[in-house]
């Protein structure tokens, strides 16, 4: 691996301790920028380099690094009610990686693509995050459903939406660097 590629996936990791932490608590399940941060790295960085800055990430976490919401950290957090999020961050930045790495020409359909493997991706972790807060908490599929679920689906949309354009405009200004190969 290039050293490059290396100091990029860093950036990235880095970036996304920056954003999961940032949380606003409305219950058991705050609303933080971790998937914004996951969407964002695998837009830019595609499916190999994306998952393995989510992994450095979670492997910062998992250490003990206060990366997690609420500058939490170590392996207790990825085993608590809300770790299956976590869990979900490295298949999601693989599923939004490879599907931003062959678009059509048109941007505008590209874009939609993306946003619509964003919203996948999302509903991945959905689903992981609310089957280990369901064994955690032994809570009701309903229950989890209206803990972890109903309550994130707006700020998920927009977040999908902020990945997608933010991914683009950064993406373009990293290859233009050279940044980016």
């Amino acid at each position: 691996m290039k050293a490059k590629t290396i100091a990029v996936c860093a950036v990235f990791a880095a970036i996304m301790c920056v954003f999961s932490v940032i949380t606003v608590p409305i219950g058991p399940v705050p609303v933080t920028l971790g998937f914004l941060g996951v969407m964002v790295t695998a837009v830019i960085l595609g499916a190999k380099r994306g998952a393995l800055s989510v992994a450095v990430f979670i492997l910062l976490g998992a250490v003990g690094l206060p990366v997690f919401s609420g500058f939490k950290g170590g392996f207790q957090v990825l085993l608590g009610p809300t770790g299956g999020y976590i869990w979900s961050y490295v298949p999601m930045a693989l599923l939004i990686g490879f599907a931003s790495a062959k678009n059509p020409k048109n941007k505008w359909l590209a874009m939609l693509k993306i946003f619509l493997v964003c919203i996948g991706a999302a509903l991945l972790g959905y689903a992981v995050g609310t089957l280990q807060f369901m064994l955690v908490q032994k809570t009701s599929f309903a229950q989890a459903l209206m803990i972890c679920v109903v309550p994130f689906i707006p700020f998920d949309i927009a977040k999908a939406a902020a990945a997608v354009y933010l991914g683009y405009t950064v993406k373009a200004a990293l290859k233009r660097s050279g940044a980016l190969d």
